[in-house]
C-alpha cells in the first residue's frame, strides 16, 4: 500500500512537466485525481483581424502543447479573467503590436508575431522583409523612380534607419515626414503628392515623389488613410509601397513580406525550443522564417499604373492578389 501511494505521488509530480501542464492544476484529495488543465501557451489576438487568426492558427497547428486562443478589442486591454490566465501560462503569445503593447511588463516568457516594434530583448517573427527587398522591387517594375516619400511615426525609428540605409545603396532619395497619427499622415500625404503632380513644390519644403511606401504602423494606418492611399494611385499615378500584403488586398501597388502561415509555423518553431530549453532564449532570436518572402503584387493597382504583368513575374517570388 506504502510503495501504490509513493508512486501515485511520483506520478502526480511528473505529471504536469509530461503533458505540459503548469503547476499547481492537479488535485489528488479526496481518493480521486483532478486534472485541472489549463494550456500551457496563450495567444493572445490584437482584435478580429483575418492575418492575426491566420497566424494563430498556423502557429496552434505545428505547436506541441495545447494553447489556447484570446483577442483584446480595439483600443481596450486585457480584461480582468485574461490577467489571470496570463499569471498561469508558461508562454504568452502576443499577434499584433496592440497585443504586444499590453504584455510589457509581465513575468511569463512572451513571444510576439506581427508587431513591428517589440521592446528589445523580446524573441518572436514579423512577416515583413527589410525596405531593401521593397525599393528594390519598386525600382524593377519602374527604373525612374528616383524620390520615394515615406511616413512614419516616433516609434518607427530602427526601421527608418534601415530604410535609410537601403536607399542609400540603391541610389535612392528618402523625402521623410514623422507625423504623429493619421490625419497628420493624410495632410503629409497630399503635400508630397500636391507637389509631385504640380512638378514644383507646393508648399514650403515640399519635395516631388515618385512613389510612396507605407510601413506597417497602426499608429498611422486606419480607414481613412487606406481610402487615400487609393486615391494617390489612381489620381495621381503614384505607386505605393505597403509594409504587408493586407495593405496590397486594399489597394497599395506591392508588399515584400511572408504569409501568415509561414510566420505562423516559424512562431511555432521558436515556442517548441522555447519549452524545451528555456534558459537560453538567444538562440531564438531569428525574428524571420527561414524561406524566402514573397513580392505580393495588386493587379488592378499594377494596371492602372500602366505596369506590365510580364514584368512582374520577374519579380523574386512574386505572388498576384486582385
Amino acid at each position: 500500500m506504502a510503495m501504490t501511494t509513493a508512486l501515485t505521488a511520483a506520478v502526480l509530480f511528473a505529471l504536469p512537466k509530461l503533458l505540459g501542464i503548469p503547476e499547481g492544476t492537479i488535485d489528488s484529495g479526496g481518493g480521486g485525481v483532478t486534472v485541472r488543465v489549463q494550456p500551457p501557451v496563450l495567444v493572445i489576438k490584437s482584435g478580429r483581424v483575418r492575418a492575426f487568426q491566420d497566424v494563430a492558427d498556423a502557429f496552434q497547428e505545428r505547436c506541441r502543447v495545447r494553447v489556447q486562443q484570446v483577442y483584446i478589442g480595439e483600443n481596450a486591454g486585457p480584461s480582468f479573467e485574461m490577467r489571470e490566465r496570463m499569471q498561469t501560462a508558461q508562454v504568452l503569445v502576443a499577434v499584433g503590436q496592440p497585443a504586444m503593447d499590453a504584455l510589457q511588463g509581465v513575468r511569463a516568457h512572451v513571444v510576439y508575431a506581427l508587431a513591428p516594434d517589440p521592446p528589445s530583448g523580446v524573441i518572436g517573427t514579423n512577416s515583413i522583409a527589410t525596405p531593401l527587398a521593397a525599393f528594390r522591387a519598386i525600382t524593377q517594375l519602374r527604373p525612374s523612380i528616383k524620390r520615394i516619400g515615406v511616413i512614419f511615426s516616433a516609434r518607427a525609428a530602427a526601421r527608418m534607419q534601415l530604410a535609410r540605409v537601403a536607399a542609400k545603396s540603391l541610389g535612392l532619395e528618402l523625402i521623410e515626414r514623422q507625423v504623429a497619427n493619421s490625419p497628420e499622415a493624410i495632410r503629409a500625404i497630399h503635400s508630397m503628392i500636391q507637389s509631385a503632380a504640380e512638378g514644383a513644390p507646393g508648399s514650403p519644403g515640399a519635395v516631388p515623389i515618385d512613389a510612396l511606401w507605407v510601413g506597417p504602423d497602426p499608429q498611422l494606418v486606419d480607414t481613412q488613410v487606406l481610402h487615400f492611399l487609393q486615391q494617390v494611385q489612381i489620381e495621381w499615378r503614384i505607386p505605393v509601397l505597403a509594409g504587408t500584403r493586407q495593405l496590397v488586398s486594399s489597394g497599395a501597388l506591392l508588399a515584400v513580406d511572408w504569409s501568415p502561415e509561414v510566420v505562423g509555423q516559424h512562431l511555432a518553431w521558436q515556442v517548441n525550443h522555447l519549452l524545451d530549453d528555456p534558459d537560453h532564449i538567444e538562440l531564438l532570436s531569428r525574428d524571420h522564417p527561414l524561406a524566402p518572402p514573397e513580392t505580393v503584387v495588386n493587379v488592378q493597382a499594377a494596371r492602372r499604373l500602366g505596369i506590365s504583368l510580364e514584368s512582374v513575374r520577374g519579380l523574386p517570388n512574386w505572388k498576384l492578389v486582385e
